[in-house]
């Protein structure tokens, strides 16, 4: 994935506080091995959508569209469907259980920046989850 303006993309922050959250954004420049995000949820100090340039390493494309199939089991972070609509969420620590509605869920997914032949990262993402 090149990420060309107009390009949807998760951004990882790096700010105490944030460190290690995704935010949604919209790729609106590019410059070389950076791109301009403008953020879909985080705000700047007079409330306009933050917008900021941010290199490759930090973007990663949006969950896909449809979800897969739901794993069924008992263990820490299995999931039950409950109906249509809800889903049914362990965790073991403390034992609780959480009901989600499947709008909200998002399956994991991990994405790794592609090496080219010189061991440099290129402008490309393999995901897997």
């Amino acid at each position: 994935m090149d990420f060309e303006i107009g390009t949807s993309v998760e951004v990882i922050q790096t700010e105490e506080g944030l460190q290690g959250s995704y935010f949604a954004g919209l790729v609106i420049d590019r410059t070389p091995g950076m791109r301009k995000i403008k953020y879909a949820t985080l705000q700047d100090d007079n409330g306009n959508p933050l917008e900021e340039l941010i290199s490759f390493r930090r973007m990663r494309p949006p969950p896909p569209k449809s979800m897969p199939g739901i794993t069924m089991g008992g263990g820490l972070g299995d999931t039950f469907v409950e109906g249509d609509n809800y889903i049914v969420v362990f965790d073991n620590t403390p034992d609780e259980e959480f009901l989600y509605a499947r709008r909200h869920i998002r399956f994991h997914h991990e994405c790794s920046a592609v090496r080219d032949r010189n061991d440099q990262t290129a402008n490309q993402f393999t995901c897997i989850g």
